[in-house]
């Protein structure tokens, strides 16, 4: 097999590239098609064949790339690189003019003439205009139109950094909410609201172990530092068959591989942190690569711009990630990863609030052919929460937790136009859903400490993306997933005929270690397809279903240090989602602007709801306080977004609803008379404009407008009198919504740089956050005062916040 080197640079013409027989390689072969609709098909008549494979390498670094569009525009062909940078074409010997695209790179047009299987090795050139772009896209310049995947989206990590953001804290959940689809319950809430879905139903991937905890100073930054992310890519639907355990989205975070070449630093400075990253290859050899980087911030300043309730409130944050990779030869790659953050929040009056989460991961990528990988992975991840109450003689101290350990293999097999993957995983879960201890001996408080829950996740997947003809391809997958409540636990039995509550308990079965519970189980389909309608359009449709097998338990809509999380049980059964989307998609001006418009509908089974005045923290007989709902969303999703040149941006708008019935058979248990209401989530009318000019000499303008309708709130809507006091009703879950909120922010910012290669260089962003002091409403509470009730409107950022940020690279 002739492997032939070429470096992709300037556009200038090239005569055809021979590729010469192999001797090793068999001599044509006269393939006969049946019937002429796979003739239709194919496009392809009988004729002798050959298969062009190659790689696509950085000219610079020689790492492979992933993503890059291969494609042949004359027969309508194309493909993009795996994970190793690998394509393969299966093509009747002749002339052809092979084109290589990707993000940041020259694209570039490559002639070849095949006479016989071929294996080229391609460099691809960085595009040295890119200092001067902020986009954020997807895989390749044309992957929205040829790709079958939709409702995806991949962040550009180059080009968050000029966002303007609160504090100047480049924030990768933040970048996401520019987003069609994702949202979040308000300024300074935790976590991410994805096509109405709640934030437990998102499946937050770190390299490839779960985060449960995504925030840091409750939720006003994302707790991974940007500064070690390689990748960040959001899956709305069409979700890959390998992954599942979550009903709304996916989001996989990838850390860096160290520099192969040499020891390269950075470091950064905000109003609220500092940040450093240093990464090289270890013992003098470009095999072993290490990458360590942390983040540690003092944001007391950033608090006393919080209301007055938060006077006196002080906290601290840090995370740390690392990262050791080694290159045993070219068929097998090992990679440790491992990440901890930390977080601490005081109350001005009594209360310590603390949580912390602890990734680890083990990564074994092997080679078994060269269209064949392998990758096996050992997976930890552990999240936790402390809550100490400091008033004396009632000194206390409450924890939760939840720790998630797996196992997973997965194989990817490709081929021309198949693109076969298959793997199975295995998980076990232990929870701890409260224990209190009384601080000292003078506290008064009384211990307390909850049974601990113990479960176990197994899947198996199989998936193929098929390209039919360049007009039609397919992907299908399955996925079928077991979940076990095993012991030592102890379970309820409750008279029947009545609601469940402490005072109907009938009796209670004890199981031994390892015994099981309660077990679940079930198919989950994946199915997607693309119709290409000329070169720059194409129509996709998606349908998945999704199964989720444990749960976070919280009575309030953004994420807070006292959620915690529960496992199915006989009383909790695993929420289950079925999602049908469709979309139409065109490019403009050769993909400089990207267009498309989604439809989704989303219906759900067995969400978890509660009653009112439910009880959830330390509650021995939780599910006496559990409601089984039923919900469902739908809305549509447009983008519009300009990729190339010295203005790009993006304009997104999403109309959306989300709404939950609970139906039962007892009256009292009924929430809104069993009609469908408002879910916590549900924003109708989402929009996001962003824009960056780049104003040469290294400077660019950024700006972000965001809208959004309030989310639903629960108003007292009258009186009555118990026990001789008067008390405000609250009859109507949901029924009522905060005032909408809108937000300018702003930045310039600065690359040093005068080309790629300068690796000395530094950037300074200048931002205002919140440029008219909207007094966004985050909630809106009551007090009474004798036999007044008095409403407020609580805003956690109401004045304009200026930043200035400093990042270094040597």
């Amino acid at each position: 097999m002739n492997v032939t080197s070429i470096r992709l640079t300037t556009g200038a013409s090239q005569s055809p590239h021979p590729v010469f027989p192999s001797p090793s390689m068999k001599n044509g072969r006269l393939l006969l098609l049946v019937g002429c609709v796979l003739l239709w098909l194919t496009g392809a008549p009988s004729q002798a064949r050959g298969k062009l494979e190659g790689t696509v390498t950085d000219y610079l670094t020689g790492k492979p790339i992933t993503g890059v569009s291969v494609s042949i525009k004359a027969i309508g062909k194309g493909t993009i690189t795996d994970e190793r940078g690998r394509f393969s074409f299966d093509l009747p010997f002749g002339d052809y003019l092979l084109a290589f695209s990707a993000v940041g790179y020259r694209t570039q047009n490559t002639p070849v003439r095949l006479v016989d299987d071929a294996n080229l090795a391609i460099e691809l050139v960085e595009e040295a205009k890119q200092l001067d772009e902020v986009i954020i896209t997807g895989k390749t310049l044309d992957h929205n139109v040829k790709e079958v995947q939709m409702s995806a989206l991949q962040l550009d990590m180059r080009s968050i950094r000029r966002i303007p953001v609160v504090f100047g804290e480049v924030d990768i959940v933040k970048a996401l909410t520019l987003q069609p689809g994702v949202a979040t319950a308000g300024e300074g809430a935790g976590g991410f609201n994805v096509r109405g879905g709640r934030v437990d139903q998102n499946l937050v991937l770190l390299d490839g172990a779960p985060l449960f905890n995504t925030s840091h100073l409750l939720g006003f930054f994302t707790s991974v530092n940007p500064d070690v992310i390689a990748d960040v890519t959001l899956y709305k639907g069409g979700f890959p068959a390998a992954y599942g355990g979550r009903l709304s989205a996916l989001l996989t975070m990838n850390t860096k591989t160290g520099n192969e070449e040499k020891v390269r630093l950075s470091g950064g400075v905000s109003p609220i942190s500092s940040r450093f990253l240093a990464e090289g290859p270890l013992l003098r050899t470009k095999k072993l690569t290490f990458l360590v980087g942390g983040r540690a911030a003092y944001p007391n300043y950033l608090i006393r711009q919080f209301p007055e309730r938060f006077e006196g409130s002080r906290a601290a944050f840090y995370d740390l990630n690392a990262k050791l990779t080694y290159k045993i030869n070219d068929k097998n790659q090992v990679s440790v990863a491992g990440y901890r953050s930390f977080d601490r929040f005081r109350f001005p009056e009594d209360t310590l609030y603390g949580w912390r989460s602890n990734v680890a991961s083990l990564r074994w990528n092997r080679v078994l052919a060269p269209n064949l990988l392998l990758t096996l992975r050992a997976l930890h991840s552990d999240y936790a929460f402390d809550i100490e109450g400091l008033q004396e003689g009632y000194g206390y101290r409450l924890t939760s937790s939840i720790r998630h350990r797996e196992l997973r293999a997965d194989l990817l097999y490709t081929s021309g136009r198949h693109r076969l993957e298959a793997g199975a995983n295995a998980i076990g879960y232990v929870l701890s859903p409260g224990e209190r201890r009384p601080a000292g001996e003078a506290s008064v408080v009384n211990p307390m400490i909850l049974a601990r829950e113990y479960a176990r996740e197994m899947a198996a997947y199989a998936s193929e993306e098929f390209v039919v003809s360049p007009v039609l391809t397919v992907g299908v997958g399955l996925r079928y997933s077991w979940f076990r409540n095993v012991g030592p636990r102890t379970v309820y039995a409750y008279q029947e005929g009545v609601p469940r509550d402490s005072t109907t308990i009938a009796g209670a079965t004890d199981y031994a270690k390892g015994q099981v519970t309660q077990a679940y189980g079930g198919w989950e389909p994946r199915v997607s397809l693309r119709l290409g309608l000329g070169e720059n359009n194409a129509v996709k449709l998606s349908y998945n279903r999704m199964r989720q097998y444990i749960h976070l338990i919280s009575n309030t809509t953004a994420i807070s240090p006292v959620d915690f999380w529960k496992a199915s049980d006989p009383f909790v059964p695993p929420q289950v989602a079925d999602q049908w989307a469709v979309g139409f998609f065109r490019n403009y001006r050769d993909h400089a602007i990207e267009t498309s418009v989604e439809a989704f509908y989303k219906d759900i089974t067995d969400l978890v709801e509660y009653q009112n005045g439910a009880t959830l923290l330390m509650n021995p007989t939780l599910e006496a306080d559990l409601l089984r709902a039923k919900g469902r969303a739908y809305g549509a999703e447009l983008s519009i977004q300009k990729n190339k040149g010295d203005l790009t941006g993006q304009v997104s708008y999403t109309y959306s609803r989300s709404l939950v019935a609970v139906r039962t058979t007892f009256p009292e248990e009924q929430v809104n008379e069993g009609e469908s209401y408002p879910s916590n989530y549900d924003k109708p009318h989402n929009l996001a404009l962003s824009a960056q000019y780049a104003l040469g000499k290294g400077w660019t303008f950024a700006g972000n407008f965001v809208y959004s309708t309030g989310r639903p709130a629960t108003y007292p809507d009258g009186q009555y009198v118990y026990n001789g006091a008067l008390v405000s009703s609250y009859a109507r879950r949901n029924a009522d919504r905060i005032p909408d909120t809108h937000r300018l922010d702003v930045s310039f910012s600065r690359d040093s740089r005068r080309s790629k290669e300068q690796q000395r260089y530094s950037t300074l962003v200048f931002s205002l956050y919140n440029l008219y002091a909207r007094k966004n409403p985050y909630s809106i509470y009551f007090t009474r005062s004798t036999t007044t009730t008095k409403s407020y409107r609580l805003s956690v950022l109401g004045t304009v916040i200026p930043s200035l940020t400093l990042n270094v690279y040597f």
